[in-house]
């Protein structure tokens, strides 16, 4: 066996057991469709591809889409209720696809080259499957979070409180939240956080009342898996600063970048 299958080989092994282990310690998932609210998660790539060469060589400098998660909390939500699931994305609104280009994006590495097309459906197959009582197809899924998305405005709200990108300025969470609380009226939220010499801010939630007028409300709590330490201060990372660097290395190292960042 080469040098370069052994790797491979290795690589893989080590993305099972990361996955195993991630499955078994953060949540709790099933296709019990029973859920609380909806969390809407919108992610910062510069923040999300600090430190990490698995990205685009050109990625968001928004804040852009991640899912629209129904929950039961933190680490216990339903997943993948409708079994088989093969959404027609090509059937959807030349529109709303446009739209969900610039807003709802994948910018990590993907050896088949599906890219948005594939982030997508693993977001309806996964999580959109499970508030069909709500959003009955995947068009309504994703102008729902679209719609919310747009509502938040976040690039804006945290412009107008002079939290901006900078690799060298830090923030507090009580500014984050009091922003926040002013800008929506609920004053619980959830944050991801990268933790090294800074902690960088890479995700937030913001949760959803399951009802059809989808108004906002208070995150249930609780601790998760890259829940940032509100007690200190975060960094909004500058695309600058953001190791997106295209490391084209075979499909394990691919394999490896999905499992760590899409589940």
């Amino acid at each position: 066996m080469s040098n370069s299958t052994r790797s491979a080989a290795l690589l893989l092994f080590i993305a099972t057991l990361v996955l195993c282990v991630y499955s078994a310690a953060e949540v709790k998932v099933t296709t019990d469709t029973s859920y609380k609210y909806l969390d809407l998660v919108l992610q910062w790539a510069p923040g999300s591809c600090y430190n990490f060469k698995y990205c685009k060589k050109k990625i968001p400098n928004t804040w852009t889409i991640h899912g629209l998660w129904p929950s039961v909390n933190y680490t216990n939500y339903p997943v993948n209720c409708a079994g088989s699931c093969a959404p027609d994305i090509a059937g959807l609104p030349g529109d709303l696809v446009n739209k969900m280009e610039k807003k709802w994006p994948d910018f990590y590495l993907d050896q088949d080259h599906e890219g948005n097309e594939k982030f997508w459906k693993h977001e309806w197959c996964k999580h959109g499957t499970c508030c069909t009582d709500l959003l009955s197809s995947p068009r309504n899924y994703f102008n729902k979070a679209l719609s919310l998305y747009d509502t938040i405005s976040l690039d804006n709200t945290l412009k107008s409180a002079g939290i901006t990108p900078n690799d060298t300025v830090s923030y507090t969470f009580s500014a984050l939240n009091k922003t926040l609380a002013s800008s929506l009226g609920v004053s619980t939220f959830r944050y991801w956080c990268k933790e090294g010499e800074k902690q960088v801010l890479t995700r937030v939630g913001v949760c959803v009342e399951k009802s059809n007028e989808f108004s906002w409300q208070d995150c249930p709590g609780g601790e998760f898996k890259e829940e940032c330490n509100q007690e200190k201060e975060f960094y909004l990372m500058p695309g600058s600063a953001a190791a997106a660097v295209f490391f084209n290395s075979g499909l394990v190292f691919v394999v490896l970048a999905r499992i760590l960042m899409l589940i």
